[in-house]
């Protein structure tokens, strides 16, 4: 789910362009910054949780998808969310 606090909404979208550069120590910092902003922002979480895996902070990564399964409401992508949580 996306946010409508514009501030939130810049944050991500420069951050999944870092991510998508495979700059992510960027794109975590980027997306740590629109959870602060916008603790409900569940896309955010999500890239905040995938950067921290691609950088090998696994311990950082359980926090960020422990953090989107207390704010995901769909069921189905709760499933997901535990089963990442599984793998760490």
């Amino acid at each position: 789910m996306s946010s409508e606090d514009l501030t939130a909404r810049m944050y991500f979208d420069q951050g999944r362009q870092s991510f998508a550069r495979q700059e992510f120590d960027s794109a975590a910092d980027l997306m740590r910054k629109a959870v602060e902003v916008d603790p409900y922002f569940e896309d955010a979480h999500r890239y905040l949780a995938e950067s921290y895996g691609k950088l090998g902070y696994s311990h950082r990564a359980k926090k960020a998808w422990e953090a989107l399964l207390r704010v995901c409401k769909n069921e189905q992508q709760r499933a997901e969310i535990q089963g990442k949580l599984n793998q760490l």
